[in-house]
């Protein structure tokens, strides 16, 4: 029955990437495209891997042409950076006529450039800080977060949808006074300054870019736009894996692309990692009646890291992406180790640690074949040097992804998110550091908001793991201090 989004969403490893191959080949045979082409979205290499395998075997040489297959970044980098057909630069039409089962540039898109501003409204905030160092209570930082992760993700023009718009608990509590300040003082003249210069492929603002394209898109009966010509009526249906990651300005523009309504979602709610999460409701997708899910992991190696990536959610609800209050899914049967946690005094025990942890599990025909995970980007040269002089040589991650990882030799995998790795470290303390705001340290909701993000988070990465897995911190940060923090404990 084609002609409405569906949804499919289910635990790690479930099935769900493989349901989209199926779908993807039934509307593919049936000719239900008319003439279209068939867009598949997979968000880094392991996905791309396994769809166009699939792909490949499910469809002949000529079906293959048929369809598109690309990362997230690709799809939404061609829509995000076209120049403009105001100036005098050439656009990139046509750039999407692409060879079968195309891989690109594995950076993701959605958190490429998240916090930069189009150039002359980032002038507004650079002179309004310059006066003051917060306004609203928020610092530059913050505000600029709060500029592009509330007011361009949900294209919010107006003083009154800004103090309508819910704002997600990581961020913290604003009153409405703050948030009127705010809006006079940096918000709306950076607004009005973009609505004044409608040159926008200068722009790095990829919801700002992601809804002005959507509106062109849609817009059927306006002026002759050679980028809304280029998407406009190209494909006949859009499959999309790994939707959970998406943000709302991207699941609108997906929307606009999907002819006929034929757009196909697969998520797993449990690894959200884009901020702000969206229900596809809230962005205008209907999937009532139309939601199927799968309940069961069948990864036997994974059985016990699955069990222990559940306890660290143990007690808290999340929401499924069509809106449905859910559950934690049920344990699976343990089977493999389960991971170790270790704290350490200082950083170099922790690395010794890292080291012989390292070695113990090393193979012959993959060497190390291990990935360190950290989240903050300063932290790579320290674990670099600190690893490479206890004979464990390291190679950071060339991706921008929502984690920076660390890759041993031997290691073949080049993104976390979309890879399931053998063996894994994650430095907890600088793996959390970034991800805290100096400006809402105070705020008691933004903190255990900040605490099941990281539990969440966590359970993302653990998941990705096929046989070991270490966590470790050299300040005493512990999995069962940040599940306290979550539920608003003092430890």
């Amino acid at each position: 029955e084609p002609g409405r989004p569906m949804l499919v969403t289910g635990p790690a490893r479930s099935g769900k990437s493989f349901v989209l191959a199926l779908r993807a080949a039934w509307l593919i045979r049936h000719r239900l495209l008319q003439g279209k082409k068939l867009l598949f979205l997979a968000e880094g290499a392991w996905s791309m891997e396994m769809s166009t395998g699939w792909l490949g075997q499910l469809l002949s040489v000529e079906e293959q042409d048929e369809v598109d297959v690309m990362p997230f970044n690709e799809l939404f980098l061609d829509a995000w950076m076209r120049i403009s057909p105001d100036t005098e630069e050439q656009g990139l039409t046509g750039v999407l006529h692409r060879p079968r089962f195309y891989v690109g540039n594995l950076d993701e898109f959605h958190n490429t450039g998240k916090h930069y501003i189009y150039q002359h409204a980032d002038f507004t905030f650079y002179h309004a800080f310059r006066k003051s160092p917060r306004i609203g209570g928020l610092s530059e930082r913050a505000a600029r977060r709060e500029f592009t992760d509330i007011l361009m993700e949900w294209n919010i023009r107006t003083l009154d949808d800004y103090l309508a718009q819910p704002r997600p608990a990581l961020f913290g509590t604003l009153s409405d006074e703050d948030k009127v300040e705010l809006w006079k003082r940096v918000f709306g003249p950076a607004l009005k300054t973009m609505a004044e210069r409608e040159t926008r492929r200068t722009s790095r603002d990829c919801a700002a870019e992601l809804n002005l394209l959507t509106e062109l898109v849609l817009n059927k009966g306006g002026k002759a736009n050679k980028d809304a010509d280029l998407w406009r009526g190209r494909y006949g249906a859009v499959i999309v894996d790994d939707a959970q990651n998406l943000s709302p300005s991207a699941l609108r523009f997906l929307k606009a692309l999907a002819a006929d309504g034929n757009l196909v979602l697969a998520s797993n709610r449990l690894e959200t990692l884009s901020l702000p999460a969206a229900t596809l409701e809230e962005c205008g997708i209907d999937v009532r009646g139309r939601v199927f899910r799968m309940d069961r992991s069948y990864s036997k190696a994974s059985g016990a890291l699955q069990t222990y990536a559940r306890n660290l959610l143990e007690g808290q609800t999340f929401t499924e992406m069509d809106g449905t209050p859910a559950a934690l899914p049920a344990p699976v049967a343990l089977s493999g180790s389960l991971p170790q946690e270790r704290t350490f005094t200082d950083r170099n025990a922790m690395l010794d640690a890292i080291a012989a942890w390292l070695k113990e599990g090393r193979t012959p025909r993959q060497g190390f074949g291990a990935c360190i995970v950290t989240r903050l980007e300063a932290a790579q040269l320290n674990l670099i040097q600190g690893l490479g002089t206890r004979g464990i040589p390291c190679v950071p991650n060339r991706a921008g992804d929502w984690v920076m990882p660390l890759y041993t030799q031997g290691f073949e995998f080049h993104t976390v998110t979309g890879a399931h790795i053998a063996n894994m470290v994650i430095v907890l303390d600088d793996w959390l550091k970034a991800q805290w705001d100096d400006s809402q340290n105070e705020d008691p909701a933004a903190l255990r908001a900040r605490a099941q993000w990281a539990l969440q988070a966590l359970y993302a990465t653990i998941t990705r793991a096929e046989n070991r897995v270490l966590i470790v911190s050299s300040n005493g940060l512990t999995v069962d201090k940040l599940r306290e923090e979550a539920r608003g404990r003092q430890v």
